[in-house]
């Protein structure tokens, strides 16, 4: 879920508004999207026997607020793609996790859209990306 490098996005603010909905619809429909952030994949993957198991969080931005040229091009790039994804991401939660009609999304996303566009918020998203080794197998 993204969040403010300067605490400016409020409950309130269309993305995270957003972001609680695509939660609590995919909650509703059994699906947990928490479980990365509370270190579910890295769990699961000890469990499985797995070793030497690692997770990093890279902080991507989202809009071209960085400074730093090659942060504001991939800010660029991760805000196109979650715009590019907007709809498919919340149809689903949103109708069939939250009751929403079709139309009702629609018209909530366009808020949405314009809001991935306000810099102000210094918006990023936490990425996880958890790997480990499988174990060796002793061989007879």
């Amino acid at each position: 879920m993204p969040v403010s490098t300067n605490n400016s996005m409020k409950p309130e603010h269309p993305v995270a508004q957003y972001w609680k909905l695509i939660h609590e619809g995919l909650g509703n429909l059994g699906v947990p999207l928490g479980i990365v952030a509370r270190g579910g994949v890295r769990e699961m993957l000890r469990q499985a026997g797995y070793v030497n198991v690692t997770e990093r969080v890279f902080q991507i931005p989202i809009g071209t607020w960085p400074k730093n040229r090659i942060l504001k091009t991939v800010g660029l790039y991760w805000r196109t793609i979650l715009l590019d994804g907007i709809q498919a991401i919340a149809l689903g939660p949103l109708t069939r996790g939250c009751g929403w009609t079709r139309e009702m999304v629609e018209v909530f996303l366009v808020d949405v859209r314009k809001a991935y566009h306000d810099n102000s918020c210094l918006l990023y998203m936490p990425l996880y990306v958890t790997y480990a080794r499988k174990p060796e197998t002793e061989t007879s």
